[in-house]
């Protein structure tokens, strides 16, 4: 009788752990391994007086805990939440203010990291309704006028956040077309503006405010061109030397099409 009670035993926790498989395999995974926090994701300019900030998973952590500070030389860290969840809505930030933020891990009683710290920016203003134009991919049509802004951030230990616009216009065969970008608070004519103009597959420059800039299409068939408008890091920097940023609103415009 305890032979066939052993047998039937051991064909439970053999069918038990069949069942259960993954979730059983996952289990030993995460009791063998240690913690491992990576940088978290940080988000600005989506909402107003708001930072999103997220974190990858980690089978082998018992807790997440998440720090801020402002940023500084030397900056000063707290705990703004600890628990299981991946994620976390920092409100109320202040307009302009800079915050680094940084992930640790638990398991037991013993803490891993901070992970490096990434930079968040709290804002009156949001990201234009352009957005996300960030890549090629993504480029914005150039069919009329259209207003969008521009951003760039550094912290005291060099992490950057910043703002790309990319766009695309058509040109008939053997035409030109001119386009025009204008910074808001800045006056006409010669004026140099806080941004980068860069046609694909040439080497970009300052843009001249409310200055006429050509697109030559030379070839016998309509074509699409992709530019990006950038921010000069040493115009949103009050000194290049330090940390700082600012937030800035320009337009685009396609202001004619010409022959060659």
């Amino acid at each position: 009788m305890s032979k066939i009670v052993g047998v039937l035993f051991l064909i439970g926790l053999i069918c038990g752990v069949t069942s259960c498989g993954n979730s059983f395999l996952d289990q030993m995974g995460r009791v063998l391994g240690d913690p491992s926090p990576g940088a978290p994701r940080v988000i600005s300019f989506v909402t107003e007086h708001q930072i999103d900030v997220s974190w990858d998973p980690d089978r082998a952590a018992d807790e997440y805990v998440l720090e801020r500070a402002g940023d500084s030389m030397s900056p000063s860290f707290a705990v703004l939440y600890r628990g299981t969840a991946t994620s976390w809505t920092d409100a109320h930030c202040i307009d302009q203010s800079r915050y680094l933020y940084r992930v640790s891990m638990t398991r037991g009683d013993r803490l891993f990291g901070p992970s490096e710290s990434v930079l968040g920016i709290g804002s009156a203003a949001c990201r234009d309704e352009l957005e996300p134009n960030d890549t090629e991919s993504q480029a914005t049509a150039l069919e009329y006028d259209r207003s969008a802004n521009l951003y760039y951030y550094r912290s005291f230990s060099g992490t950057e956040v910043e703002d790309a616009d990319w766009y695309s216009v058509s040109i008939p065969p053997r035409r030109t077309a001119n386009i025009v970008v204008t910074q808001e608070g800045l006056a006409g004519g010669m004026v140099t503006t806080w941004m980068y103009f860069y046609l694909k597959s040439t080497v970009p420059g300052a843009i001249i405010n409310s200055a006429a800039i050509p697109i030559v299409n030379n070839s016998y068939e309509t074509k699409s061109f992709l530019f990006m408008i950038s921010p000069n890091p040493q115009e949103f920097l009050s000194d290049p030397m330090l940390a700082g940023g600012s937030f800035i609103n320009y337009s685009v415009s396609l202001v004619s099409i010409v022959d060659n």
